[in-house]
């Protein structure tokens, strides 16, 4: 590895902190066509102390490792997707190195492109997942009622606080990179393979990730190593930041999914069978695509027994830049759909929302997933109190007598209130890079110090003041003496992927485990004491478990009125009610909810993209109507009191409000809503270039 002194690596809270002094640019050259052969790149005549960079310079591996697939770290002999990087252009001014790449000519011989998912020839299925229990065909065979739907969530943007980039430079053997990631340690691996070295001669600095919804956990590694590469080569500190505009059409976006069921109710309403399909765009490449499928596949049957249960899902590659993970890695869409679903099988058996999902909870013992359910759901306790806060059964009924009544039945009802409930599942592993086990380091110094070591960062003030908090009591310390490490690779253990929301539900825990153990040596041994502690992994040989162990739960109502004019939804109240364990900070919690409300409600009703006649175009990115959180309805937030072990909150929202709003909006509409979000760009409408 080349040997450099550089200074001011150490704190770089965002990459616009990054020193600048002697530093050079990097610049994408991209690809002009969503599939094709490469012919030529031509790269205009640069002045000294700037260069290109392509494939052939990639000192080590052209491609890397990510989750079972295989992405190119700049595209050689193919493109597979539009806005695929091709090459760099490094220089020590950004505005010529923009021109420069403006400059560049990339011919392609383009070849036809395939944008949907939806049916597909079986090579362009990059990953599946099937499984069944009970007879299917014989329970709808022998069901009074069976109900089919089909239910879609679109693409959306994760439009992160600062726009997608990486920074790389030298300090004496070691190559330092800032990356705003989820998984400090894969990143380092890719950096490392890129680069061609050991993976101790790379190390990763976490910058601040600010509100990711898990959209940070692969890409950010593919701009590292652009980064990287650039430094390696030019001897000096490089940055690269993505414009909003190409951050907003070239990187990872939420995977469009299509869930489509068949399900079967007997006479009394209770279900008896379900066969369910679903359908992933995976994009290009397809990283994530086997997490995605499998968790999406688990998650079919909600929070619902069902003796005969059969689930086929797919990962579907396309032409489109790689699609990837949003809040609850695949099971968010499928949340909103089976909760669509339970709305339509109640109203197919005559009764009301509440009392057909009660009728039908998974309770202890059930073995729709394949393992007895060792504790069920508590849907009484949660929706108990849900309908009491927003009086959803009394306006339930007034709704629907506004709805029957109506004088002209042509025109909607225009009022609706809708009800979810669901799980959050357990933080777990994505597949075999995810193999070691999460683990957190304390060390209490000489000065009574503590410092709390971890690759997951705290992501959150409150989470912070938690993690503080804890370890403060557990020492008998003032939370102002002890300090939360930031994420680095080289001074932290490896804790995984920050996702699945390992803060609260496995982090918070090994952190006061650690602490405790500490304790008990501090006045026998002498400081400074360090503690490590590894969540166990668990045995291959272990029992298997329902996906809905150890989960979280909560409920969610959505009132909504239609304007009159136009019948576009005005959302009048959100409720959640939520069960999740011992909380650590109640109050922190409830912020932390009705934060992420207020964004699910977003994603629902605004930032719509359409991706079905090709990628995203600049005029996109000027349409995208972000949610502005002033825009927010009244959310009311309670949680029902819980002795557990703290777990996870960060994906309730986002699983419970999409689908309390869809299901209140077919109420206000007397027709069914199965799509979201609910604005879509018209069928055959102009695209700005």
């Amino acid at each position: 590895m080349k040997t450099a002194r550089t200074s001011g690596l150490s704190n770089v809270g965002r990459l616009s902190d990054f020193p600048l002094l002697d530093a050079v640019y990097v610049g994408t050259v991209r690809s002009p066509a969503s599939r094709g052969t490469i012919r030529s790149i031509s790269v205009p005549h640069l002045p000294r102390g700037y260069r290109s960079v392509t494939a052939d310079d990639i000192p080590g591996s052209a491609r890397i490792d990510y989750i079972g697939a295989s992405v190119p770290v700049l595209a050689s002999g193919r493109v597979a997707y539009r806005g695929e990087p091709v090459a760099l252009i490094v220089g020590p001014d950004r505005l010529r190195v923009a021109e420069a790449v403006s400059m560049t000519a990339v011919r392609v011989d383009e070849e036809p492109a395939s944008f949907g998912y939806e049916a597909c020839e079986s090579t362009r299925v990059v990953a599946s997942y099937a499984a069944e229990s009970g007879s299917v065909e014989a329970a709808l065979a022998k069901a009074a009622r069976v109900v089919d739907g089909e239910y879609r969530m679109g693409p959306q943007d994760h439009y992160y606080p600062e726009p997608q980039g990486a920074a790389a430079g030298f300090d004496y053997d070691k190559l330092i990179v800032f990356s705003s990631t989820q998984w400090p340690f894969q990143t380092r691996d890719a950096v490392a393979q890129a680069l061609g070295v050991g993976k101790d001669e790379v190390v990763v600095r976490t910058t601040e990730l600010g509100s990711h919804l898990d959209g940070k956990l692969w890409y950010p590694s593919l701009l590292a190593c652009h980064a990287a590469i650039a430094a390696r080569l030019s001897g000096k500190n490089a940055l690269l930041v993505l414009s909003r505009t190409d951050d907003f059409m070239y990187t990872t976006k939420r995977a469009p999914t299509l869930v489509s069921y068949r399900a079967g109710l007997d006479e009394s309403g209770r279900l008896v069978a379900m066969d369910a399909s679903v359908m992933i765009n995976a994009g290009a490449y397809a990283p994530f695509g086997a997490a995605l499928v499998e968790r999406a596949a688990k998650a079919v049957a909600g929070a619902y027994a069902c003796p005969a249960l059969r689930v086929s899902a797919l990962a579907v590659s396309t032409d489109l830049p790689p699609m990837g993970a949003f809040t609850g890695l695949g099971t968010g869409p499928v949340a909103f759909a089976v909760e669509r679903l339970a709305e339509d099988l109640a109203d197919a058996a005559g009764m009301d929302p509440f009392e057909w999902r009660a009728m039908n909870a998974a309770r202890r013992g059930d073995p729709t997933f394949g393992v007895p359910l060792r504790k069920g759901s508590p849907l009484e306790a949660v929706c108990g109190r849900l309908l009491a806060i927003s009086d959803y059964p009394r306006k339930r009924s007034s709704f629907e007598l506004i709805r029957k009544r109506r004088p002209d039945p042509s025109s909607p009802p225009g009022y609706g209130i809708g009800l979810a409930f669901g799980p959050q599942r357990p933080a777990a592993t994505l597949s075999y890079r995810d193999a070691q086990s999460p683990s957190v380091e304390v060390t209490l110094s000489k000065d009574s110090t503590l410092t709390v070591r971890s690759s997951v960062a705290p992501g959150s003030g409150s989470v912070t003041r938690i993690w503080k908090r804890i370890a403060a009591t557990a020492l008998g310390l003032q939370p102002d003496a002890v300090e939360i490490a930031s994420p680095s690779t080289d001074g932290t253990p490896d804790s995984g992927p920050n996702a699945f929301s390992r803060r609260i539900g496995v982090v918070t825990r090994l952190i006061g485990s650690a602490c405790e153990g500490l304790a008990s040596k501090r006045f026998r041994e002498a400081l400074p004491i360090t503690i490590k502690k590894t969540q166990r992994a668990r045995s291959s040989r272990a029992a298997p478990e329902s996906p809905l162990e150890d989960s979280s739960w909560g409920a969610a109502v959505v009132e909504v009125e239609l304007d009159p004019v136009d019948s576009s939804p005005a959302v009048r109240g959100i409720w959640i009610v939520a069960k999740a364990g011992r909380l650590l900070s109640p109050e922190d919690a409830a912020k932390a909810l009705e934060r992420d409300a207020a964004v699910a409600l977003g994603l629902c009703v605004a930032e719509c993209l359409d991706l079905s006649a090709g990628p995203a175009e600049p005029g996109d990115f000027r349409r995208y109507g972000l949610w502005r959180a002033k825009d927010a309805p009244p959310i009311r937030i309670e949680f029902v009191d819980d002795d557990a072990d703290p777990k996870g909150i960060g994906e309730l929202a986002y699983s419970l409000v999409p689908a309390a709003f869809a299901n209140a909006l077919s109420q206000a509409l007397d027709s069914p809503w199965n799509s979201l979000p609910t604005c879509r760009r018209s069928e055959g409408a102009d695209r700005d270039s």
